[in-house]
């Protein structure tokens, strides 16, 4: 029984990787160790996968892991506990913007000056007294 269920868990990984590959994405070791810890645990937050992948990997960033859950988010593997999701700084409309899509699926979008605004509001209160030049966002 032990045996089959890790028989199946490894095909599950395969996959995934797998489908990263079709992406054009490349399967690090980081991608691999958090794709393990998602595996070995069941409902943990990114935050958990960060310090056990630190504890592996003290190179891992929690940029990294985010980047690696949203990823898994979007491939459908487990569902991502937040009201909402960024879709992208995609053009939208032949601008850059942002498109978030809700819970309820409703997308809102905000096009290059809305985003721009709503990211300088944001660090002026994360302590930034004058509003930053922003170079990118990554997301």
């Amino acid at each position: 029984m032990q045996d089959e269920k890790l028989i199946r868990v490894a095909r599950e990984k395969d996959q995934i990787l797998d489908r990263f590959r079709q992406k054009g994405m490349r399967i690090t070791k980081q991608r691999r160790l958090i794709l393990d810890i998602v595996f070995e645990h069941d409902g943990i937050c990114c935050k958990e996968i960060y310090y056990q992948a630190l504890k592996k990997d003290k190179n891992m960033g929690i940029a990294t892991v985010y980047r690696m859950v949203n990823a898994l988010a979007d491939l459908g593997v487990f569902q991502v506990n937040a009201p909402w999701r960024l879709t992208g700084a995609a053009p939208l409309g032949g601008q850059d913007g942002c498109r978030v899509v809700l819970k309820n699926q409703t997308v809102v979008e905000f096009d290059r000056y809305e985003w721009q605004s709503l990211l300088e509001d944001a660090l002026r209160k994360k302590g930034y007294s004058k509003a930053p030049e922003i170079e990118r966002v990554i997301l």
